[in-house]
Parts: structure tokens; C-alpha cells; sequence
């Protein structure tokens, strides 16, 4: 009997020991780790890092500590490292739902820098695996295949995900982003392609009639087939409806209704916008020009006056301005092609003031639609 008291009294010994010098061995783990938030705060990533590996060394079961590790090391550019510290934790059995989510959006993030976009979405989609209802995850999936093009992806996540009000006109323009895509790379005679173009430019206007994207492309789509009366209605009801996105359209409304032998209708539609809205730059350049064209230059400089009151900084009414009152021929030729180098202004997005040379329908940066206008 004295010795069965002997050894559960020493059981009881060892059991405490244990637990006590595990908590010992957590609580000095957790002093370099703090360590490390506090050279974090004070933006301090080496010691940062010296730290987190001295905590994680003394208790492996630090989950935060490892997370932290492998995003420093991903943000100084060892993204190899930072997938193989985040990778390691996946193996982990006993982590909890919230901790599971954040692995993957350090591996999700670690996949991006290291510019795998697919194996990204693979990461984001164990988190939806974990928890459908992550409206993070499903707008991080669409922004990844936003950038990719992979618009027939978009629809399937946008319809799929949980994104609540769904955004009508941005349903569209995936779909007609599609059919652009599709119609660049239309072979002649393929009548089964085009015609595929064609119902998924119609979805897109069904979605949301007023889709610039849409109406802009199918216009594009008439165009290419030859038959302009249709093209030069989807232009004019951009023109008509959405003047402010006048720029996108002029050249190729002038040319249908050219050729067209409607010409002359354009005038008093630019007219009729111009007197709407003075500011609306395009419109009013594109009516100046038309006149010259007619010879009725006092008509053009008075517009051009006009925006060189408005617009101050803008160089090309007064290029303009002073182009149609020089006589001597070679002026005009040296202010044409000074016009000329100033044309590809570029456009910049609404939103957050991103600038590219192209005309674009989704800002790369933000990731707006329709936001682009042109650069005066």
C-alpha cells in the first residue's frame, strides 16, 4: 500500500512539473514575440524577425508568430520562404476555423507576389471550402481574374459568389468584356464565333441596357460586320444618353454616318449637346472641328475661345485658336504636328486618379468600371 501511495504521489509530481514548466516555456516564449510587435510598430523588420524565430523556436505552437515570420519574409522578397513557413502550418490538425482563414490569405498573397494568380485562387477557394459565405474571398477571386481576363471566371464567381446588391452593370460588362475579348479574335467566316459574340453582347444589354460596355461593343460588333445603320444607332445612343463618354465613340460615329451619307445630322446633335453642356471638352473640340471643315471659322474660334476659357490649362484650343488665324502656311503645318504629338494625352480613372496611355473599361488599379475619361 505505501509503495502504490509512494508512485501516485510521484505521478502526480511529474504530471505537475509538466504543466508548469510548459506553461514556464510559453510564457518566455511569448517575450520575444511581443518583442517582435513592438519592432514591428516601429518598423524595425530585422529584430522583428530575430525575435519571432527566437519565440517560435521556444514554443513551435506559436500559430500567429509563424504567420507574421512568413509574411516578413514575403514583404523583403523571399516569397519561396514565406510559402514554405505558411505551407508548413497547413499540416497543423488542431487549427481553428478563423486561423485556417488567415493561412490562406498569407498563402493566397504569397502565391500572388510570386505571380501564380491561379494557384492564388486555389488558396481562396479553401477559404471558401471554410466559410462560402467570406465575401472577401470571392471579391479577392474576382479581382485576380479581373487582372488575368478571365472574364468567363468572372461570371461564374460573380453569379456564384455572395455579393449582395449584386452590381447589374458590372454583371454586364463582364459579359461583354468576353465578347470583346472574342471578337478580337474572330476568324473571318466564322459564323458560329460571331454569333456566340453576339448572344453574349445581347445578355450584357439585357442585364443593364445602359452598359457603356455594352453598347459601345455592340456598336463595335455592327461595325465589323459591314452593317453601319445598326453601329451608328449604338453610337448615337451613346453620344445621345451618355454624352460625357462622347470621346470613346466620335471617330467612329463620324465615319459610319460618312459613310453613311449622314454627315450632315452630326452637327446639330453635337450642337444640341454642346448647348446642354458647355464642358463637355470632346464634343465641343469635334463641333469647332466641323466647322472648319465648312469653312465657318468665326463658328470654330468662338468654341475654341470658349474652351480656352474654360479649360486654362488645356494647350489645344489654344493650338487651335492660333492655327486658325495664322496664314503663313508653314506655322500651320508647325502647329499641326505640335497638335499631333499632344493627341495621345492619355485617360485617367475617376476613381483613383490612375493614368494610362490607353483607354481602358476597367481600371487595373481600383478596379472600377467605366471610370476612365480622357486627359485634357
Amino acid at each position: 500500500m505505501t509503495v502504490l501511495i509512494i508512485i501516485i504521489v510521484a505521478l502526480i509530481a511529474i504530471i505537475i512539473y509538466m504543466y508548469f514548466h510548459r506553461l514556464r516555456m510559453k510564457t518566455t516564449a511569448y517575450h520575444p514575440y511581443l518583442e517582435s510587435l513592438i519592432a514591428l510598430l516601429e518598423n524595425n523588420e530585422e529584430l522583428a524577425i530575430k525575435r519571432l524565430k527566437e519565440a517560435v523556436n521556444i514554443d513551435s505552437g506559436l500559430f500567429d508568430a509563424y504567420l507574421r515570420l512568413g509574411d516578413l519574409y514575403r514583404k523583403r522578397g523571399d516569397v519561396s520562404r514565406a510559402m514554405q513557413i505558411h505551407q508548413s502550418l497547413t499540416a497543423r490538425p488542431t487549427l481553428k476555423k478563423h486561423e485556417e482563414k488567415k493561412l490562406y490569405y498569407a498563402l493566397a498573397q504569397d502565391a500572388l507576389d510570386a505571380n501564380r494568380p491561379n494557384r492564388a485562387v486555389s488558396f481562396l477557394k479553401e477559404i471558401l471550402r471554410i466559410d462560402n459565405k467570406d465575401k472577401q474571398a470571392y471579391e479577392s477571386i474576382l479581382k485576380i481574374y479581373e487582372d488575368m481576363g478571365s472574364y468567363k471566371d468572372c461570371i461564374s464567381i460573380y453569379e456564384e459568389g455572395k455579393f449582395k446588391p449584386k452590381n447589374e452593370n458590372r454583371r454586364a460588362f463582364y459579359y461583354a468584356a468576353l465578347a470583346r475579348g472574342k471578337m478580337e479574335n474572330l476568324a473571318a467566316e466564322d459564323s458560329e464565333g460571331e454569333k456566340e459574340v453576339f448572344n453574349l453582347l445581347k445578355k450584357s444589354l439585357r442585364i443593364a441596357p445602359d452598359s457603356i460596355t455594352g453598347t459601345y461593343s455592340m456598336g463595335n460588333f455592327y461595325e465589323r460586320k459591314d452593317d453601319l445603320k445598326k453601329a451608328r444607332e449604338y453610337y448615337l445612343k451613346i453620344i445621345s444618353q451618355h454624352p460625357e463618354y462622347a470621346f470613346l465613340i466620335i471617330p467612329h460615329f463620324e465615319k459610319v454616318s460618312f459613310e453613311l451619307g449622314t454627315f450632315n445630322d452630326i452637327i446639330p446633335i453635337y450642337e444640341k449637346i454642346s448647348a446642354k453642356d458647355p464642358r463637355n471638352f470632346s464634343v465641343a473640340f469635334a463641333l469647332a472641328s466641323l466647322y472648319e471643315k465648312k469653312n465657318d471659322v468665326e463658328a470654330a474660334q468662338d468654341i475654341y475661345l470658349r474652351l480656352f476659357e474654360l479649360f486654362p490649362r488645356s494647350v489645344l484650343p489654344k493650338i487651335r485658336l492660333l492655327r486658325s488665324r495664322a496664314g503663313d502656311e508653314s506655322i500651320i503645318e508647325g502647329l499641326d504636328e505640335i497638335e499631333q504629338s499632344l493627341c495621345c494625352h492619355g485617360y485617367r480613372c475617376s476613381r483613383c486618379g490612375n493614368t494610362r496611355a490607353e483607354y481602358s473599361f476597367l481600371c487595373e488599379k481600383c478596379h472600377a468600371i467605366e471610370s476612365f475619361s480622357a486627359v485634357l
